[in-house]
């Protein structure tokens, strides 16, 4: 399982692909950061409109088509850029990498949590830590291999290497049956649920935290060119380090989590910190302020995603949760597509201290609108 999330994990790697990939095509700006938000975005919609589904009956499946898109994916991706075909590079990187990202994202999830029972937001954790592990490991590998040989080559070698530990996770993959719990929730309609305020709510804040995260990860790379950073090789210690940040929000959150009577409670940590950070960089923007933001911004990005499952099965129960998880990750489908676009409009057209002060007003309404959701919609219902 952890083989499949570290290998889609490393389309956040996609910031150091950037440059080099329109230094050898040529492609126009709006190619290669397209890319980048239409596997977000197919990614959140096969999670909630697909995969749900397919992976609350099997985890195999889900996982013997993560392999399958994935792989795919890449390698399409990389003949794309090898021929300066900008639509193949666009399809294979976008729409068909990112729906093995939405099998490859969900499958592992509930699988872990249904074998670590008694330990769900620590088992949700490692999971998704996989997904950003790939970032603190794959970064300086990429790196290294952007230095030596053609960028299409990157996109074959590690077709071939992701392809491998996807199979790997697919032949090993297996999930025991859900254990009745007692006083369990009982599913309910699922055009019922969505249209609730309490899910919409939730949808919402857990939008804002992926769209300012990613406002920020998909252009790391220039922004340090933006404050005069222009080394590769310093560029990519930086990214690693911030990578870290996000596995560490994962884990770390998840894991604390566990211990907590009411699941949504290291939201509030999630959205406050965010907030302080970005004021932080608007009011002081130095070298070290700005990653000071980036490593806290990830950390609670990392911490969004990881803590997302636990509070969806205190909500909804385990019975649907796959599908439940699914529906919420149709956030992360638009947010690909605001975030990234977002920040890149303001880096082509203001500059970094707009950003930061735009980054800031996102999580405090993040903030407004989760205090709204505690108190008018757990409490007023008595649960957590």
């Amino acid at each position: 399982m952890v083989l499949i999330l570290f290998s889609t994990g490393s389309v956040y790697c996609w910031t150091l692909f950037k440059e080099h990939i329109t230094q050898y095509t040529n492609f126009n700006n709006w190619v290669v950061e397209w890319c980048f938000s239409l596997a977000l975005f197919f990614l959140g919609m096969t999670a909630a409109f697909v995969a749900g589904r397919i992976v609350e009956k099997s985890a195999k499946r889900g996982a013997l088509l993560t392999f399958i898109f994935f792989t795919l994916g890449w390698l399409l991706t990389g003949i794309g850029i090898h021929t300066k075909n900008p639509w193949l590079t666009i399809i294979g990187f976008g729409p068909i990498q990112g729906i093995g990202l939405g099998f490859g994202y969900l499958t592992p999830v509930k699988t872990l949590m249904v074998w670590f029972a008694n330990r769900k937001g620590m088992a949700a954790g490692l999971a998704i830590t996989g997904f950003g592990l790939a970032g603190v490991i794959a970064n300086p590998i990429i790196g290294t291999l952007l230095e030596s040989v053609a960028v299409y080559n990157v996109f074959y070698l590690l077709t071939a290497i992701y392809g491998v530990a996807c199979f790997i996770g697919y032949k090993l993959i297996y999930r025991p049956e859900v254990k009745e719990v007692k006083n369990e929730i009982e599913p309910v309609p699922i055009r019922e649920l969505i249209f609730t305020k309490k899910f919409i709510l939730l949808w919402i804040v857990f939008f804002l935290n992926i769209a300012g995260g990613l406002a920020l990860i998909s252009q790391e790379k220039q922004i340090y060119h933006a404050i005069g950073i222009n080394s590769m090789n310093i560029i990519v210690l930086y990214c690693s380090i911030n990578a870290i940040g996000n596995l560490l929000g994962r884990i770390l959150m998840a894991s604390w989590q566990d211990k907590l009577n009411y699941k949504h409670i290291p939201y509030y940590l999630m959205a406050v910190g965010s907030l302080l950070v970005c004021l932080l960089a608007f009011g002081i923007p130095t070298l070290i302020t700005i990653l000071i933001m980036i490593f806290v911004v990830q950390f609670m990005f990392g911490c969004g995603f990881s803590c997302i499952p636990n509070i969806l099965h205190q909500n909804y129960g385990m019975k649907q949760l796959a599908t439940v998880h699914g529906l919420m990750l149709s956030a992360w489908a638009i947010a690909g597509l605001v975030g990234n676009q977002f920040s890149s409009f303001i880096m082509l057209n203001y500059n970094l201290v707009t950003l930061y002060f735009s980054l800031a007003v996102l999580y405090a309404v993040q903030l407004i609108l989760f205090l709204y959701w505690t108190k008018n919609v757990l409490r007023k219902n008595g649960d957590g």
